[in-house]
């Protein structure tokens, strides 16, 4: 109670900007792999958006992709060299940025899906084409993995970026304004960004070195309300306190780019966290609040061959009352109701344009159980949360254990040679048993 007492009042201290100054709500992690229990990099992701929206699932050659049509900075990747992206919106104060060929936006993320074969490479296409094209959003921090490093993007309208690699003994934590703070670019193993991001910073009146000391790229860039806003201030103040087992300072300046936790994490840690709410009422400070559309945690593990090893587990509208279930990178097509189209080809062309009266257009789409369970429980979650987790808890379980089972016959097929010289096999029995992870799911419902 004292605990749920501070943060009320920490949502009343910290700003007094209005909640709808953030937008949205997404909240994004990355896991070193020297403290995850897998012993690499764990991505994990809630993506919030506003609307009549859908989620869709691709999967072929390139990559595994959760589409939701018509928005531009919504999708998850997950590409075949298991480099995977996720994005926060983080307004900034720019307000003049320069565009060419009128900037770039959603295409940034589809470029590394296709070309990115670590997340480092990562890192320096989405600096390339920021510089080229220039980012046409406010701001924003892409989140780009593999199974050995994380790094954190972050874009400004315009043509400053700049990228920094998550310690492999820390996690990072990012809800939505800049996390990146000090910046040491001649260090280019932990640093990445374009070379004047002091210097415009300084012409733009945002940074002062007689007045403001070292420079500090969250102060210079982020929008002053963001950065300052309590539902900003409030989630990350209470992933910090989770991960690391302890209470972190109220004040959003004291907060690093990454912590060391207090133990190491595994996936189901993540989605523990991923589900938390301040109170049952979905206070604007919640993690999982309303606006959630779909969470995710990817394994990224290498010590077995990536179609295996790389893991998307999804939960579909809210994870507080939704299971994870896990798509596997080998899968090859997605099950059948899960996408608008066969292709991913004409999903991608249809993207940016088929979006409207969604619902009524394509009302077969599984998503829509999702969607309705949450219209008919937000008005009463709490009793509903209690009796949806008494259901996921024990499924969830059983998930992980049928993980290890499943993982452990692929891995022998493909040791024996099987599944090397077939990897359609591969793909056929990952997609019998997502379907069969649906199938079990739906009969606790």
């Amino acid at each position: 109670m004292k605990r749920i007492l501070a943060l009320a009042a920490l949502l009343l201290s910290v700003s007094s900007v209005s909640f709808a100054e953030d937008e949205y709500n997404c909240f994004g992690i990355i896991a070193g792999k020297n403290v995850t229990k897998d012993g690499y990099v764990i991505l994990a992701h809630n993506e919030d958006d506003g609307g009549d929206l859908m989620v869709n699932f691709y999967a072929g050659d390139k990559y595994l992709w959760q589409e939701i049509p018509g928005l531009e900075a919504a999708d998850a990747f997950l590409n075949r060299h298991g480099v995977a992206i996720v994005s926060d919106s983080c307004p900034s104060r720019e307000d003049a940025g320069e565009l060419t060929d009128g900037g770039i936006f959603y295409n940034l993320r589809v470029q590394v899906a296709e070309r990115a074969r670590t997340a480092r490479e990562a890192v320096h296409i989405i600096g390339e084409l920021v510089e080229k094209y220039g980012y046409k959003g406010s701001g924003r921090t892409y989140l780009v993995a593999d199974s050995e490093e994380g790094w954190a993007v972050s874009v400004v309208m315009g043509k400053h970026w700049v990228a920094q690699r998550v310690p492999d003994d820390k996690v990072f934590l990012i809800p939505n304004y800049y996390v990146i703070d000090k910046v040491d670019l001649a260090d280019s193993e932990n640093f990445a960004g374009c070379a004047d991001l002091v210097e415009y910073a300084i012409t733009r009146g945002w940074y002062n070195p007689a007045k403001d000391g070292e420079f500090s790229f969250r102060k210079a860039y982020a929008k002053p309300s963001t950065r300052k806003g309590a539902r900003n201030c409030v989630r990350h103040k209470v992933a910090i306190d989770f991960v690391c087992g302890g209470y972190a300072s109220e004040n959003p300046d004291d907060h690093p780019f990454a912590v060391k936790p207090a133990k190491k994490l595994s996936a189901q840690d993540m989605m523990e966290l991923l589900s938390k709410h301040i109170d049952a009422k979905l206070s604007p400070g919640s993690i999982c609040c309303p606006t959630t559309v779909v969470s995710n945690v990817l394994q990224l593990r290498g010590n077995m061959p990536k179609e295996i090893g790389c893991v998307m587990w999804t939960a579909l509208s809210h994870p507080c009352i939704e299971a994870y279930i896990p798509w596997y990178l080998g899968l090859r097509k997605a099950p059948r109701g899960w996408g608008r189209f066969t292709s991913a080809e004409d999903a991608m062309a249809a993207h940016l344009s088929d979006f409207k009266d969604i619902r009524r257009n394509y009302p077969n789409g599984n998503w829509w159980k999702y969607a309705d369970r949450w219209e008919n429980a937000k008005d009463n979650l709490s009793e509903v949360e209690k009796s949806r987790q008494r259901l996921i808890r024990p499924f969830q379980k059983l998930m992980f254990k049928e993980q290890k089972a499943f993982e452990r016959n692929m891995l022998r097929k493909y040791c024996d040679g099987v599944l090397v010289n077939n990897p359609d096999a591969l793909a056929d029995d990952i997609l019998k048993h997502l379907e069969n992870c649906y199938k079990q799911y739906d009969l606790i419902d």
